[in-house]
């Protein structure tokens, strides 16, 4: 930062004679250093200079440099360093240090720190001012760096809390090794994921204090998105449910709304109604979805049949599915969603040994099996057409 003038800084009024290094016999050495001004920072300008007589007559001057840095040699002796500004007029400084020897054949690093108490109680009262508010500035600007810092290291913590949830599953098989049934595998899986879960929630809402109590304002988008992610995946449906909405909310009023933000969070909203038995939310919230990211149709519609799936929404899981294979026709997932709604809405007991398949089902079973033959619903599907077969032989 520029200081903002000369004579604002003068210390002493003297006359000093503009002199530069003259040719010496004397041996020489070398002095090098960089000038920091009173509010911390290097001083992009000015001239270091030498006097050998308490700064009346200046003997050698060096140029600062736009980082701070000056570098130059004087003959082997004892010095004054005095710092001007290119516009000091010539009988004033800006600063001065009595007592530096240079020693011939050495570099002596002689810094000029402007920064020092000493220095600063000399300011004029109008510039002390100055000064304390741009130190509350840089300290506030530092704290919002730490917190920002430290926002960000929580976020790739909860991001890899989040995807050891997507491979919860694997990793308690891994666990558990092969002699583990299903049931156990499934039992420590959700263990797995409600202490991945736990964690992500506590992490965020940590950090959303922090940002409120910091009197800060950075852009709190993803850290809206994990806590709502977070709730849901711990049953925390109204909580979630809030955290979504207030999302949405800052969307709304912050100037620049971002329609796959928006999508995304009215997508957790759906599967929050899905899993509370408000189906018809569910799906306005799912559509409004697809209309605000047209890019991620397929995505939307095959979590939201997935979810019917799981709380046994026959009818809403078949929509879903059907609505999902149209937009990605090449998906083996929502075939199986398909196929499985059918079933389930036709009062079809699955476990029987000899089945009816409904209309469209055994058609949608094998478009699974020719899309994904090795897929994770692969075995369920083969099961279900060969049953199928064996009783359309049996009534022939």
């Amino acid at each position: 930062m520029k200081i903002l003038s000369s004579l604002l800084f003068a210390i002493v009024a003297i006359s000093l004679l503009p002199a530069y290094a003259q040719p010496s016999l004397a041996p020489m050495g070398k002095i090098h250093g960089r000038v920091i001004n009173y509010t911390g920072q290097p001083q992009p300008a000015g001239l270091i200079c030498l006097s050998t007589d308490n700064g009346v007559t200046v003997a050698y001057t060096f140029p600062v440099d736009a980082h701070g840095n000056y570098a130059g040699e004087a003959p082997a002796a004892t010095y004054t360093l005095v710092y001007r500004m290119p516009d000091t007029p010539p009988s004033l400084w800006i600063d001065a240090i009595n007592n530096i020897t240079i020693t011939a054949g050495k570099d002596l690093e002689q810094n000029d720190d402007m920064s020092r108490q000493s220095f600063i109680d000399e300011l004029p009262d109008e510039q002390k001012k100055e000064l304390e508010e741009l130190k509350k500035h840089n300290a506030a600007a530092q704290n919002q760096e730490q917190l920002i810092k430290t926002i960000n290291t929580d976020l790739n913590v909860v991001a890899q809390h989040l995807k050891d949830v997507d491979n919860a599953r694997a990793t308690a098989a891994r666990e558990l090794g092969n002699t583990a049934d299903p049931a156990q595998i499934d039992t420590r899986a959700a263990e797995i994921k409600g202490s991945k879960y736990g964690e992500a929630e506590s992490i965020t809402l940590r950090d959303l204090k922090a940002i409120k109590e910091s009197g800060l304002n950075p852009d709190e988008t993803i850290l809206w998105e994990n806590l709502g992610r977070a709730q849901i995946g711990l049953k925390k449906y109204e909580e979630a449910e809030k955290s979504y909405k207030h999302l949405l909310e800052l969307q709304a009023s912050g100037g620049n709304p971002k329609p796959v933000v928006q999508a995304f969070a009215n997508a957790g909203l759906g599967e929050i109604y899905a899993r509370t038995g408000k189906a018809p939310e569910a799906i306005k919230a799912y559509d409004l979805a697809v209309r605000l990211d047209a890019a991620h149709t397929g995505l939307f519609l095959k979590s939201e049949a997935l979810i019917f799936l799981q709380t046994g929404d026959a009818e809403a899981q078949v929509a879903a599915a059907e609505r999902a294979i149209k937009a990605e026709p090449k998906d083996p997932t929502p075939y199986y969603v398909k196929a499985n709604g059918l079933l389930k809405a036709s009062g079809v007991d699955a476990t029987s040994k000899h089945i009816d398949l409904p209309p469209g089902c055994a058609e949608a079973y094998q478009k699974y099996l020719t899309l994904a033959p090795a897929g994770p619903y692969a075995a369920e599907a083969q099961s279900m057409l060969q049953r199928a077969e064996k009783r359309t032989k049996a009534v022939k």
